[in-house]
């Protein structure tokens, strides 16, 4: 009778795992993007559903035989000692995966695009924007943690956009903020070019409406305390809601 309620135990720890691999794989389709087209999406939350049943019948048999062992068999002793580990162990999964997700920040609930503009150096002076051959330039945004680069997504450089103000060519770009984590650092260059102007955007995990306006031009000053010179680069930012959908 023993082996048999840990073995009932063990059944019911296996539905509870099966569930919650589902929701945490379920949860993994938003986490990480995929897309329902390929089937991912459903074979994500399939196979964590598989895996969480496989494993909490192990852990739950196992527990409910160690409970058994030290305080007698107990059908809900070793039920509550079945369920606890798997519940934390999948609470622990489910924040790690959480925490590893390029997850997009929102504003009301919506996603955001990211608007840069890039203000060129004064000593480009021609009639056309310096972006103006567009198929040899490229913008992205690249998230960064500690000295990595993680993950970049490349965004739109609206030439039809550029205006011509007080000697400088400014290049308005977009791009969707994929992401909340790592430091968040915006460049664009010449696809040609093993030069590339980038810039550390002082821009939260979570932007909120105050970022909906145009920040200051950056960099603001140079290291020895003198204003930016007009004969590099800087750049704008503000974040804009996306179109709810339909």
């Amino acid at each position: 009778m023993t082996w048999l309620s840990s073995l009932v135990v063990a059944a019911l720890a296996s539905l509870a795992g099966a569930l919650l691999g589902a929701l945490i794989g379920n949860a993994c389709v938003s986490w990480y993007q995929l897309s329902p087209r390929d089937g991912g999406a459903g074979l994500a939350a399939g196979y964590a559903a598989l895996v969480g049943g496989f494993a909490g019948f192990f852990i739950g048999l196992v527990s409910a035989r160690l409970v058994a062992a030290y305080w007698g068999p107990d059908f809900r002793k070793e039920l509550i000692g079945a369920l606890v580990p798997v519940v934390l162990i999948a609470g622990v999964l489910a924040l790690r995966l959480r925490l590893s997700a390029d997850v997009a920040p929102t504003i009301d609930g919506r996603e955001l695009t990211l608007e840069v503009e890039f203000r060129f150096p004064n000593t480009y002076s021609a009639e056309r924007p310096p972006t103006a051959e567009g198929n040899d330039w490229v913008m992205a945004l690249v998230s960064y943690t500690g000295q990595k680069d993680r993950t970049e997504k490349h965004g739109d450089i609206r030439t039809e956009a550029a205006r011509y103000e007080n000697g400088q060519w400014i290049v308005p770009t977009q791009v969707h903020l994929y992401t909340e984590r790592g430091r968040r650092e915006v460049m664009v260059t010449r696809r040609s070019s093993s030069e590339v102007v980038s810039f550390v955007l002082p821009l939260p995990r979570r932007p909120g409406r105050r970022f909906e306006t145009w920040s200051a031009w950056t960099p603001e000053q140079q290291p020895n305390g003198q204003p930016w010179p007009a004969d590099k680069m800087s750049c704008r930012f503000r974040v804009q809601k996306e179109p709810a959908a339909d």
